[in-house]
């Protein structure tokens, strides 16, 4: 394993209020050692939320919990790519199930390491469970443990699995009557079909392009979200380091003013010791020339 992903491991297994401190001892270490380019990515590495923390640590006690997780989206996709309708169905009763009981195993978890989730953090964790069903990406994360915030799925992938519904009663018995009618009524209706099916098509068309214009909207934001988040962590982190050298210096301009008190102490007592210095040589000089005088007088 790298230094890096050593110390992401170690990072994202502390409590939040923990993270910038020992990441910045770390980049610091690093930087010492130097290792300016691992530094600077490991200063850039963003503090969990408390929903995102709590995820990463279920994630590390109960490993089998969460390959339930990564086999129900294989499942799901699989399903999905073969339309296969009643499986998906299934399948999606047994993923709101399974994202219920992980929520509270998460909480479960913070819980046992002194950690209260709050409702809207447990509801941010099933958010999240759910869009790692759907989306690869943010199952890799949770997989490994490093989750930086909670996620919410917005695309078109199994999270929002299609059921094709069964035919409506009208429509059967619509389509019962339809075999006993003259050849006349068939070809009424084969004509109403064929242009009901070009319609279709070019709904179908339409659709297919505002999806695909949909996606590349979708991506163009997550790389707006990807650079803005960037730039975040970047002032952040010179936050934190600026942060931590103010305390720094706090602590060292208050020891030189301790120092400095100490020094006037000292000065003040050696000012009123050469006060009492001179009295003495005053009177001393006085005592001399007396007795000179007494001695001159002899």
């Amino acid at each position: 394993m790298s230094r890096y992903d050593e110390t992401v491991d170690e990072l994202y297994g502390l409590t939040p209020d923990l993270f910038v401190k020992r990441r910045n001892e770390i980049a610091k270490e690093v930087k010492a050692d130097g290792e300016t380019s691992l530094a600077k990515d490991i200063s850039k590495l963003r503090r969990p939320t408390q929903a995102a923390w709590a995820i990463n640590q279920w994630v590390r006690a109960n490993p089998d919990d969460c390959d339930q997780v990564t086999s129900l989206a294989a499942d799901l996709s699989a399903a999905q790519r073969r339309s296969a309708v009643d499986t998906m169905r299934e399948l999606s009763r047994r993923r709101q199930e399974l994202i219920n009981d992980s929520a509270d195993g998460v909480a479960g978890t913070a819980s046992s390491l002194g950690v209260q989730l709050s409702d809207s953090a447990v509801r941010e964790v099933a958010t999240t469970l759910r869009a790692a069903i759907a989306d690869a990406e943010i199952l890799d994360d949770l997989r490994r443990g490093r989750l930086v915030t909670s996620a919410e799925y917005s695309g078109f992938g199994p999270a929002g699995v299609f059921v094709v519904p069964d035919p409506p009663a009208e429509s059967k018995r619509a389509a019962g009557h339809g075999r006993g009618a003259g050849p006349e009524d068939v070809g009424e209706e084969s004509a109403d079909e064929a242009g009901s099916t070009d319609e279709d098509d070019q709904t179908r068309r339409e659709l297919e392009a505002r999806i695909a214009r949909a996606e590349d909207d979708e991506q163009s934001a997550r790389e707006g979200l990807g650079d803005a988040s960037s730039a975040v962590d970047e002032a952040s982190a010179e936050v934190d380091e600026l942060v931590s050298r103010a305390r720094e210096l706090r602590e060292q301009l208050s020891r030189v003013e301790d120092s400095l008190r100490f020094a006037r102490q000292r000065l003040s007592t050696a000012e009123q010791g050469r006060s009492e210095a001179k009295l003495a040589l005053r009177d001393a000089v006085s005592e001399a020339n007396t007795l000179r005088a007494a001695l001159a007088d002899l």
